[in-house]
């Protein structure tokens, strides 16, 4: 037998055990779940390209066409428009009307001739900021604030990935869209999120700390962080983010007055009602106390639950930051678990999932991807905007498991070495696009 008809008789599965072996690696089930060969850099392209114009043609559609989230005298009605109004009161120097919600409500009903009211449930830091779009036509403010806040997402997708084009295809995800579409924030506290990680991965504990106190202009998304800080050791970010708040208060009390101050710890109760009571539809939640409250549970239990949730993402987060120093890891659990430890979180909010996952690309690019991580990572994307339909539409409250499959894939690289699947990269498209 010559050397070449023994290469191919040594190439034949010796059983059926090994032809039915050989066969499932080539399966749907593993091209598309396991390994995730089907999520290939055209496919991937062609679904970022309908992204991005489905983004921009609805941000024109909703800018500069009448529409119907348009009020009868023309002005549209999205959540951007609290925080501009709430900015004009700054401007205007009432700034603590935009915390008494019956002066509020007015203010709105008179601007837009509608009885649909936005409440501003935000500090004054994040009304001082608004103060400066305030200045422009409600419109234009609009489309600058979201076109420079998620730029500045894209910007830290770019200080993760190392390429323009990675950090341009994750900020036109689903739930980027459905952040720009509200004229929400959820683009800027993942880019700072994203700053704070890159700054933690570079030892530039100063700066990570500055990113870190500029976060709190919605704090409920930055609990788990002393946590994280403490377990790792990171006493200069936790020093420069109480130096950065203490910083940005100061600057809010000296323009806007320390009496807005009070007035927005007043108005605290009023947001814990408004949760409480279905103010804000549960169904539009993405944490486990609203899923829990869609389904039926009173607030006394779903409470309960929520916390014990919220202190199992603690030791996780806990666990993540004290034993590992791979951002994937730290990213994944703490971001996730920031998003399961509030009771409030709502749709948008999951942009900040689009932080973790570049983390997860990077390395999966770099080292291979784990077992059904591709498959889990666009199941993630996929779902991102959909979270709302589900439950409002078919009361099924599935955002809580998105988060939490975030979590598991950071675990899951801490604990398993990756190791590169058959076939799973093509090395010449890897090393194009990482470049």
């Amino acid at each position: 037998m010559t050397d070449e008809n023994a290469r191919a008789m040594a190439s034949i599965p010796k059983n059926t055990a090994d032809i039915a072996a050989a066969d499932s690696r080539s399966g749907f089930w593993h091209r598309a779940v396991r390994s995730g060969d089907w999520f290939t850099w055209d496919r991937i392209g062609f679904a970022c390209l309908c992204s991005a114009i489905g983004f921009a043609a609805g941000l024109i559609w909703m800018l500069a066409i009448p529409n119907t989230y348009g009020a009868p005298n023309g002005t549209l009605l999205m959540d951007y428009l609290s925080f501009w109004l709430a900015g004009g009161q700054a401007l205007n120097g009432t700034p603590e009307l935009a915390y008494v919600p019956v002066e509020f409500a007015a203010i709105q009903k008179d601007f837009t001739g509608a009885d649909t009211v936005f409440g501003f449930f935000y500090p004054p830091t994040f009304q001082l900021l608004q103060g400066g779009f305030a200045l422009l036509p409600y419109k234009a403010a609009f489309a600058t604030f979201i076109v420079l806040t998620t730029g500045m997402l894209c910007l830290a997708c770019r200080m993760i990935t190392g390429a323009w084009l990675l950090a341009v295809c994750l900020i036109l995800v689903p739930a980027c869209a459905n952040n720009a579409f509200h004229g929400q924030n959820a683009a800027l506290t993942a880019a700072l999120y994203g700053f704070f990680l890159v700054g933690i991965e570079r030892q530039k504990m100063i700066l990570a700390g500055v990113a870190l106190g500029l976060l709190t202009i919605k704090p409920q998304l930055g609990i788990l962080v002393p946590v994280a800080l403490i377990a790792s050791g990171n006493w200069r970010t936790f020093l420069s983010a109480s130096v950065t708040t203490f910083v940005v208060a100061g600057a809010s009390v000296a323009v806007l007055g320390a009496g807005v101050w009070l007035v927005f710890w007043q108005q605290a109760p009023v947001a814990a009602a408004m949760m409480e009571l279905g103010g804000v539809e549960w169904g539009k939640m993405v944490s486990v106390y609203g899923g829990l409250r869609l389904l039926g549970l009173a607030h006394g239990s779903a409470m309960v639950v929520q916390v014990v949730v919220g202190l199992a993402a603690a030791v996780c987060v806990w666990r993540a930051w004290r034993r590992s120093e791979a951002m994937a890891v730290r990213s994944a659990v703490l971001v996730g678990g920031a998003l399961l430890v509030t009771p409030f979180a709502l749709s948008y909010d999951l942009t900040l999932l689009v932080v973790p996952c570049a983390y997860l690309i990077r390395d999966g690019l770099k080292s291979g991807f784990l077992p059904y991580e591709k498959a889990v990572l666009a199941l993630v994307i996929v779902l991102s905007a959909s979270t709302s339909p589900l439950a409002v539409w078919l009361g099924l409250p599935v955002a809580p498991l998105l988060p939490l499959l975030v979590i598991w894939l950071g675990l899951r690289r801490m604990d398993q070495a990756p190791r590169p699947l058959a076939g799973i990269d093509d090395p010449a498209q890897t090393s194009a696009i990482a470049g």
